[in-house]
């Protein structure tokens, strides 16, 4: 009986093949391309330590580590979670004074104040990417706060996402600069240079802080925008130093 049922149903396969059950594929997702090209507008609330709002918003622009998804299989996949791995941070720049303020930048990703590398930082997500689909997903990474007089910092790091069927999606390394306090650092830099030393930010720390700033813009693949165009500033305020000092 079982070989004759299995008889009518081949011929029935075979007359009327779209009946036939199709296997499951599930999603087939893709890491396709990876880039930080793009840059937004980052707005900033500036507070006093004791909580009061300054009354000021600040904006500068940050660079979006934009990834490219591509699903080539028949099942929806869900992205349930991105894994920041910061091997590094580095500030980078001279100190040039500082006042009772405080910034709270509205970032993506906000980086808690005193972290020390290595860490990772976890964001939970419900980013859907149909069957045949190809999106885009997009973050921008900062601190959770800063203080008036903080010196820019410069992350590496790589993200991992994690989607619902247990299988991840891991970017090549990048370095990434949150711009907090580069305008100040450049301005004091430029009169570093036309009138002497200003406290402790003398020539001997531009030097150092370009020597630094310049090696960090070529140690990855991915670099910011806003960390190569701090470098070559920093390259700039140097090239501009009397000579011995």
């Amino acid at each position: 009986m079982i070989a004759a049922l299995g008889g009518v149903l081949g011929l029935v396969f075979l007359l009327f093949p779209n009946l036939q059950p199709q296997p499951e594929t599930g999603a087939e997702v893709e890491l396709v391309d990876v880039d930080l090209a793009k840059e937004e507008e980052i707005h900033a609330d500036w507070t006093s330590a004791g909580g009061d709002t300054a009354g000021e918003t600040a904006q500068w622009k940050a660079s979006l580590v934009t990834m490219v998804l591509r699903n080539s299989g028949e099942n929806p996949a869900l992205v349930s979670q991105a894994e920041f791995d910061f091997s590094s941070i580095s500030q980078v720049g001279c100190p040039y004074g500082a006042s009772d303020l405080e910034v709270k930048a509205r970032y993506d990703v906000k980086v808690p104040a005193g972290a020390k590398a290595p860490f990772r930082k976890s964001r939970k997500l419900k980013y859907s990417l149909p069957p045949h689909g190809q999106e885009r997903i997009a973050f921008t990474v900062g601190p959770e706060m800063a203080s008036d007089g903080v010196l820019p910092s410069v992350y590496t790091f790589t993200i991992t996402l994690r989607l619902d069927d247990g299988s991840s999606l891991t970017t090549p390394k990048m370095t990434y600069m949150d711009p907090s306090g580069s305008a100040s650092v450049l301005t004091t830099g430029d009169q570093v240079v036309r009138y002497g030393p200003i406290g402790s930010f003398t020539a001997v720390c531009l030097k150092e802080q370009e020597r630094l700033a310049r090696e960090l813009s070529t140690s990855s693949p991915y670099v910011s925008a806003e960390l190569k165009r701090y470098s070559s500033r920093l390259t700039g305020l140097v090239g501009r130093l009397p000579q011995g000092a």
